[in-house]
């Protein structure tokens, strides 16, 4: 287990800075909501639409 004591292993190559971390884990997350409101509305829209019919 001596790589884990090596911080040379890993992704290295395409380390994100530290301050940037925050910034992409709040665009994830308010992505994932925006998905996921965009795929309920669509959801209950076709509901409300077969029901009518």
């Amino acid at each position: 287990m001596d790589f884990i004591d090596n911080p040379s292993f890993g992704h290295s190559k395409f380390k994100l800075p530290v301050f940037l971390v925050p910034v992409v884990m709040f665009a994830v997350l308010a992505l994932g909501i925006w998905a996921s409101k965009l795929y309920v509305d669509g959801v209950l829209d076709h509901h409300s639409h077969s029901e009518s019919h």
